[in-house]
This record gives structure tokens, sequence and C-alpha cells, in this order.
């Protein structure tokens, strides 16, 4: 009866044990990158649209955009008129992600990518095409909702050649197909 009592309570006892002791963490990080990749999808296709208020709200509110040749846009208005140069009826822009991650602890993740960006001229000339590659880091919200917190991308296209220096003392100007790519002209209303 002893053995069979003393057998009993090790029993209990090592269930109790068990039962008690913190769980491991559940690795989502596999759900958690397609999650976010699908939510990048929707995010291309939202600008697609020229949706810029959509396109923004993909953001978290303390979010940066790093585009380039341009200053840091550190606040929504700051990232608002980044986009709104970028979204507009003669443009076409959209991308794509080649791969995403997101860390084991499931609060960060990180996704990089390419782009294509389609100018038309609105003369009718030849229009503006540029690739380019993206970084995203994106946060899991304290609602749950992943947000992108950092958005950074830039163009393939080579920097032009360092224009010869000429004797006659002359400003130099750079043909207009070896000029950088400079956005701004597209839509200088934000509104």
């Amino acid at each position: 009866m002893k053995m069979r009592t003393a057998l009993s309570l090790l029993v209990a006892s090592a269930l109790l044990t068990t039962s008690c002791a913190p769980s491991a963490p559940v690795d989502n990080s596999a759900t958690d990158a397609a999650v976010i990749q699908a939510l990048d999808k929707q995010w291309s296709a939202t600008a697609a649209r020229n949706d810029l208020m959509g396109t923004v709200a993909f953001y978290a509110y303390d979010a940066v955009l790093l585009p380039p040749n341009a200053p840091i846009a550190a606040d929504r208005k700051a990232i608002r008129e980044s986009w709104a140069a970028l979204l507009g009826p003669n443009i076409a822009v959209s991308w794509k992600v080649s791969k995403a991650e997101v860390a084991k602890s499931g609060e960060l993740g990180y996704l990089y990518g390419t782009y294509e960006l389609s100018i038309k001229d609105p003369k009718g000339g030849s229009p503006v095409l540029d690739t380019g590659k993206l970084v995203e880091i994106w946060k899991k919200q304290a609602d749950g909702k992943w947000r992108c917190i950092v958005d950074t991308y830039n163009s393939d296209s080579p920097l032009p050649a360092a224009p010869e220096a000429k004797s006659s003392g002359e400003d130099l100007q750079l043909p207009v197909s070896r000029q950088p790519i400079n956005y701004s002209f597209v839509n200088s209303n934000p509104g």
C-alpha cells in the first residue's frame, strides 16, 4: 500500500511539475512572413490604383520613408507628400516581394523585392521607365496588425558619368538621357 501511495504521489508530482512549467513559445514566423508578403501584395495593388490614402495606410504612425535623392520622410505628412509625387494618372508603379522573413519573436519582419515604375510623357514622348529594389521593415502593432515602419527603395539605373571639364569655363550639363531620375516633377501638387 505504501508503495502504491508513493508511486501515486510521484506521478501526481510529475504531472504538476510539467503542467506548471512554462511552455516553449510557438514559432509562427513562417505564417507571419506569409502575412506580411500578402499585405505587401495588397499594398502594391493599392498603389497601382493611385489610391494615395490607401497606400499611406500601410505605414505605422511612427514609420519613416527613405526615398532616393530626398530627405527622410519622418512623419505621415511627409510620407503622404512623397507618395503623392509617385501616384497619378500618367504613372504606373508596382512591386513584388523576393523574400520575406519574420523574427522568431514574432514582433519584427522584413522583406525585399523589386519595383517597376513607368511615367508617361503628357506631351506624347517616350515614357520614363525605371526598375529598382526595395526593403521594408514591418512591425506587429499592439492591435496585432502588421504595419510598415521603415521603407526604402532605389533605382537600378546607373549614375551618370562625370562630365569632362571644358576649358571654356561653360556650365556643364549632362544630356537628358544621362540625367539621374528625379521623380519630383511628376506631381507637384500633393493634393
